[in-house]
């Protein structure tokens, strides 16, 4: 149908229900291909609201929260349909979550509040909720990645420890420890070359790889973190807002 579509207003919408299809399979990356082309010069095409969300959508479930932010601020730039901009929020709320923007997240789900048609004492109790839920102490302990690399890179195996792997850590800190010892027990008994090579050459893989490693773990730790914090705020979307 697409090579057959007669102008370009079905091309559009035969490819965006190809970008749904590719989104039913989850793969993302090839929805995001057929809608990335489309451009709308009539921003009051239904489709184009259509094809903003889907696009934005994507990129957040592929794992890419900051285009996704820049493609709604893009619609909201360009629509003049202020009405359609809550089907937008929950996904830029989530994006906002991902890229630890706390205070922006706390107003835009405050925003999303409003634009919802709750009873007065609902609204309140809902409002209590978004601020509990933004207050400092139940918002995720994000570990900081450069932390975690500078930590090992002082001390080999504490930036595993500080991203909560313990073990790991006390395990890295032991084999560092030890490869320099078997380094300086060779050239103390004038192996040189091989304290060396299989002393320092070793540490070298190992040190550095250790660095990485706890670079890896504290980004691992904190999706895991913001997977769980956004869990919870979509079962509280989906179980008091409206969102059709």
């Amino acid at each position: 149908m697409i090579f057959n579509a007669k102008s370009q207003a079905n091309l559009y919408y035969f490819k965006y229900k190809k970008a749904l299809c590719y989104k039913k399979l989850m793969d993302f990356s090839r929805a995001l291909d057929e809608l990335q082309p489309m451009y709308f010069s009539n921003t009051g095409d239904s489709l184009f609201q259509r094809v903003c969300y889907e696009q934005s959508l994507c990129f957040y479930l592929n794992e890419e929260p900051s285009k996704a932010l820049w493609k709604i601020d893009e619609y909201f730039h360009r629509s003049t349909d202020t009405t359609s901009y809550r089907f937008f929020l929950p996904v830029k709320l989530l994006c906002l979550n991902e890229t630890f923007q706390w205070n922006e997240a706390h107003k835009c789900f405050l925003r999303f509040l409003q634009m919802q048609h709750f009873a007065p004492a609902k609204e309140a109790e809902m409002q209590q909720l978004v601020n509990d839920l933004y207050k400092k102490r139940n918002l995720p302990h994000i570990k900081s990645t450069n932390k975690a690399e500078n930590w090992s890179r002082f001390i080999p195996g504490s930036g595993q420890v500080y991203a909560g792997k313990t073990g790991e850590g006390i395990f890295n800190f032991v084999l560092n420890a030890s490869i320099l010892a078997f380094a300086a027990q060779q050239a103390y008994y004038g192996f040189y070359i091989t304290g060396y090579l299989a002393g320092l050459g070793l540490f070298n893989k190992t040190y550095h790889g250790g660095i990485k490693r706890a670079g890896d773990l504290a980004s691992r730790k904190n999706k895991k973190l913001i997977a769980r914090f956004n869990s919870k705020i979509n079962a509280t979307i989906r179980s008091d807002f409206e969102l059709n």
